[in-house]
């Protein structure tokens, strides 16, 4: 079997990417203790990486489409190899934040990574598949980093972020050595400096705009717990960081085997679309209702890894079906839009879940709330498709 280089280094250079960005959620606790600093404050961190990342990606994916894909992910990836060395030396929470403002600039690089899979992507079912991949990718980290770092941290808490650097690093001599430019009708037209105008355009477009709604409205609900999982259990249960890490790998390791494997041979072939999004939307509404109310730990994790066994699905059904209703040439610009998004989650939401755990209040019963927004959502958009 030929193996395609290309892909390959692709593939590498997205694993290596979201290993840096799964690097800071497990080191949240220690970074509140290291700087002093509240569960509220330290969400500023995730804001602020967040926002910037929104703010930048317009940018990043129409210059990626005007000047090559790899050009552009280079420049990403040397300002990633600055700010995680910056946040590496700072002792300043402020600092730190700046460091995050900066890695935050350059967050959109996984959107041109998307692009180039789809740009190599020769059918609709290897177009498929590659977003499996790329959800595997983005969830892997799970399994890796909370182990790593289960090791590192005791040394000191900015250990990790020295490998986060060292990883950027490598990615800027695979990207100089290995990696072929992807983008093939490269398109010169004026870069659009408005960071809403590419969503608006595509809430406008009746075959999407519910898919983009529903979406936006469902990766909400889980960026009200996922970025500050260590810090909930270490609050609610006084459960030690290192033991959070291994939850989290459990949390990676049921994603990637829902992504690379059940979602070909189970889900996609014992259901409809249609009814994976009921299923997945139900399912998570009722799970969500029920971590609210468990207090014994052992039964609230069991519980929650049957949450992450239905969330793992999400992500790939739904730009699986968002991207097949887009013309060819506007892809690159859906892959932004959804990316977008989930940064718009993680600046919007932050700024409550940190707000929700110094107070006391349940993340989870608010998250059932969304969850349940989005099945009418839903239920609209089955009637308006059936009609």
């Amino acid at each position: 079997m030929k193996i395609d280089k290309n892909k390959l280094t692709i593939i590498i250079i997205g694993f290596l990417d979201v290993l840096s960005i799964g690097i800071f959620i497990p080191t949240l606790p220690d970074l509140i203790t290291y700087y002093w600093v509240s569960a509220h404050m330290i969400s500023y961190s995730i804001v602020a990486y967040g926002l910037f990342s929104f703010l930048s990606g317009p940018f990043l994916w129409q210059l990626s489409d005007r000047y090559g894909r790899k050009k552009i992910l280079l420049l990403c990836v040397l300002w990633s190899f600055i700010s995680s060395f910056f946040m590496s030396i700072t002792s300043v929470f402020w600092a730190f934040l700046l460091g995050r403002i900066i890695n935050g600039i350059t967050g959109g690089n996984i959107s041109i990574v998307q692009s180039m899979l789809s740009d190599i992507s020769k059918t609709k079912e290897e177009r498929l598949q590659n977003m499996g991949i790329l959800g595997w990718l983005f969830w892997a980290w799970f399994i890796i980093w909370p182990i790593i770092g289960s090791l590192l941290l005791p040394f000191w808490v900015k250990a990790p972020f020295w490998f986060m650097t060292l990883f950027s690093l490598i990615e800027v001599f695979m990207l100089l050595l290995f990696l072929r430019e992807t983008n093939e009708n490269m398109v010169q037209k004026k870069i659009k400096v408005n960071p809403f105008w590419s969503i608006v355009k595509y809430l406008k477009n009746n075959e999407v705009k519910i898919f983009l709604i529903s979406f936006f409205t469902l990766i909400s609900s889980f960026s009200l717990y996922q970025g500050m999982l260590p810090v909930f259990l270490s609050k609610q249960y006084n459960l030690p960081w290192h033991t959070s890490g291994y939850v989290m790998s459990g949390i990676g390791l049921i994603i990637a085997i829902n992504q690379a494997i059940l979602l070909k041979k189970f889900w996609l072939k014992y259901f409809s679309l249609k009814k994976l999004f009921y299923i997945s939307n139900i399912w998570i509404f009722i799970i969500f209702i029920l971590l609210s109310i468990i207090k014994p730990l052992w039964l609230f994790l069991i519980v929650f890894f049957l949450l992450i066994f239905f969330q793992g699905i999400i992500n790939p059904i739904y730009q699986w079906e968002i991207v097949e209703n887009t013309h060819l040439h506007d892809r690159g610009e859906i892959m932004w839009v959804l990316s977008s998004l989930q940064s718009m989650s993680m600046f919007i939401w932050p700024l409550i879940w940190g707000f929700c755990i110094d107070k006391w209040i349940s993340i989870f019963l608010l998250g059932s709330v969304i969850v349940f927004i989005n099945i009418l959502i839903l239920s609209w958009l089955i009637k308006k498709i059936k009609n």
